[in-house]
């Protein structure tokens, strides 16, 4: 009986042994699955955390709409008190300034108006193109000269807040698309980059041919001020009573030159003389330069005049009619269609010489837009010349920047 007993003693302590070690393994097996399960690629925590982190970035999600959300309806708030509170300042400048004035239209575009000069049309806005006049600026002669505003960045169109980009740079034509393509930004006139294979804008040439005064503070100061002028119309002879007529090839630079309405355009003169006559009109002036149109004006010009008018492919429009006419002059239907944005025939009249360069020896001088004879020449044409060429067909347009 006690043999038995121990014997059975013995089975349970095997049995209880065995269990415990396999209880052990059990429990080791357990703790792997769970420390996997806890810690693993898939884990648990790894999960908790990935769960905290969506939690956060939808927070902050959700966070960045509600600002988004807030931003907008404070801009809409803005707008509409800035609505509200935008009256025009153009009519507040009279010309007796002794600095530059800045001032806005109704719609919240700026206009810089030089020292010595006044706004013609104040009940106007920019995209109409704002008018500037000569009072005070310049001698007795120049007394009633006119400029037309071009703006650059943002321009709006309305109050309701609705704007065009004009970007200051040298465009060209895509005849398919019929749109203008910029080719050169103005911020990188140091480049040289060529339109139609000869053309180029540069700082200084070898060609003979003159280029702009300070191209750099021309772009520097146009950006900066968010525009510039452009001639009303075509440089006028102050002093001619019926158009020139000499012999080809000769500039005869002496007489004054205007721009003015009813003048007969000063034509016979080469691109070098346009240049002089252009940087003298007002080179005594701290406030505000003068010098031959370049090709980012004129360009930016076109692309101005194509957003703003009724006209949007003015780039290619062509002169309607066969003779030279005074600067302005709207007495034929044929020639109203081009005054555009106050601005008048870059697409007619006269072709006009710039400071751009045709790199070409003979030929480095480049005359635009249309003439009165041609109608293969466009508004936004570029057409190359001889530094002493001079015709019928060529005259002139400057321009004024901010030197400030």
């Amino acid at each position: 009986m006690e043999r038995n007993i121990e014997k059975i003693k013995k089975q349970v302590k095997g049995i209880t042994i065995i269990t415990l070690v396999v209880t052990i393994i059990v429990l080791l097996i357990l703790s792997g699955v769970v420390i996997n399960f806890s810690l693993g690629n898939n884990g648990i925590f790894k999960k908790a955390k990935e769960g905290v982190e969506i939690y956060q970035n939808a927070n902050q999600n959700e966070k960045i709409e509600l600002d988004k959300v807030a931003n907008s309806i404070g801009d809409y708030i803005n707008s509409d008190k800035e609505k509200e509170e935008i009256k025009s300042t153009l009519g507040t400048v009279t010309g007796d300034e002794k600095t530059n004035t800045e001032v806005n239209d109704c719609y919240g575009n700026k206009v810089v108006v030089p020292s010595g000069f006044k706004i013609v049309n104040p009940e106007d806005n920019v995209p109409d193109g704002i008018i500037i006049e000569d009072v005070k600026a310049g001698d007795e002669i120049s007394k009633g000269n006119q400029y037309v505003w071009v703006p650059l960045g943002k321009v709006y169109k309305n109050t309701d807040g609705e704007y065009e980009t004009i970007n200051l740079g040298r465009y060209d034509i895509n005849w398919e698309k019929h749109t203008l393509e910029i080719k050169q930004l103005a911020e990188n006139y140091s480049e040289i980059i060529t339109i139609g294979e000869i053309y180029q804008e540069l700082l200084n040439s070898n060609y003979g041919n003159s280029v702009a005064r300070n191209l750099e503070k021309y772009i520097i100061n146009s950006i900066k001020n968010k525009g510039y002028y452009i001639g009303r119309y075509e440089v006028g002879d102050n002093d001619a009573n019926e158009a020139r007529n000499f012999d080809d090839y000769t500039s005869n630079p002496d007489s004054v030159p205007v721009v003015k309405e009813e003048k007969w355009p000063y034509n016979y003169v080469s691109q070098l003389d346009a240049s002089i006559l252009s940087k003298n009109m007002y080179s005594t002036n701290n406030n505000f330069e003068s010098d031959l149109i370049n090709s980012y004006a004129w360009d930016t010009a076109i692309q101005f005049i194509q957003r703003f008018s009724d006209n949007k492919l003015y780039s290619e429009q062509h002169a309607a009619q066969g003779n030279i006419k005074t600067t302005g002059s709207i007495d034929i239907a044929s020639n109203s269609y081009d005054v555009k944005c106050n601005i008048y025939d870059m697409a007619n009249n006269t072709s006009e010489w710039s400071t751009e360069t045709g790199i070409k020896d003979e030929f480095p001088c480049t005359a635009r837009g249309g003439v009165f004879n041609q109608e293969n020449y466009v508004s936004f044409g570029r057409y190359y010349g001889g530094t002493i060429s001079s015709h019928a067909t060529y005259s002139f347009r400057t321009i004024l920047y901010i030197n400030e």
